[in-house]
């Protein structure tokens, strides 16, 4: 589509990151609705009914408690593009360039498509270039990864139940840390 309609340049960057951005979009966008009707209508209804308007609703209540499901889809859908080798092959994402990529639109490759060239090579050399490729494709990943569960851990706000004077409990949100 991007190729034919848009008229861009087989195995181009910017093409292969669209094809990559529209694949993991409905993984995001799923886990990001399921985080958004997690959060109890209690709390909407709280916030209304105290004076707060609704996008001071969606902006002080709602995303924050839903942001540690929106991140953990964003890197399901990050892993998911990571890993994604024949959608780049499909698009033209060529095996061998001459040359270092001056732009987005120039010829290029990415590290998948990389590995998966190498992986067929049956010369010595390239069983070495294919490990040590696998391997910076798995330290990005645990780094990913590392960066979003410290991002979860900052952002998360628990949920305390407290004892009120009439016997009832009630919930509501705490943070952990404080702003900055």
């Amino acid at each position: 589509m991007f190729i034919q309609f848009f008229g861009l340049p087989n195995s181009s960057p910017l093409v292969g990151g669209m094809v990559i951005a529209l694949m993991t979009l409905p993984t995001i966008i799923i886990a990001s609705r399921a985080a958004l009707k997690a959060v109890p209508p209690s709390i909407r209804e709280a916030a209304l009914g105290v004076g707060a308007s609704r996008i001071q609703v969606v902006s002080h209540h709602v995303l924050p408690l839903a942001m540690p499901g929106i991140l953990t889809g964003t890197i399901i859908g990050m892993a998911q593009a990571l890993g994604e080798t024949a959608p780049l092959l499909m698009v033209g994402m060529v095996i061998f360039i001459t040359s270092v990529p001056g732009g987005f639109t120039d010829p290029s490759t990415v590290l998948p498509v990389q590995i998966y060239s190498w992986a067929g090579n049956p010369e010595r050399g390239f069983v070495a270039l294919t490990s040590a490729s696998i391997m910076i494709l798995l330290a990005f990943l645990i780094v990913m990864n590392a960066l979003a569960i410290y991002l979860l851990q900052e952002i998360r706000t628990p949920v305390v139940t407290t004892e009120c004077t009439d016997g009832r409990s009630r919930s509501r949100p705490r943070r952990t840390r404080a702003r900055r």
